[in-house]
């Protein structure tokens, strides 16, 4: 269920930044990624040993969000930041 609303409220984060950068791909991928590696680590610290739920909510958000934008840099940008998140 965690991880249910963990892909709403990252879809949402996404909505709204993007309103408050005016698609501004740069600073809304920084700023996505950064919350996805945040997230990520999260999940996985709180549950190491069933780590495929986080992994698999991360990659419906990035393919939603790739569906919803059909942009490769705003996609390869928010995975790099997710790394560094």
């Amino acid at each position: 269920m965690e991880h249910v609303i963990a892909i709403a409220a990252g879809l949402v984060l996404r909505t709204v930044i993007d309103f408050l950068t005016n698609d501004d791909h740069r600073l809304t991928s920084t700023l996505i990624g950064l919350w996805e590696g945040i997230m990520l680590s999260h999940f996985l610290q709180k549950n190491p040993r069933d780590s495929n739920d986080a992994y698999l909510a991360l990659a419906t958000r990035f393919a939603i969000d790739f569906m919803l934008t059909s942009s490769v840099f705003r996609f390869a940008l928010t995975g790099v930041w997710t790394v560094v998140g």
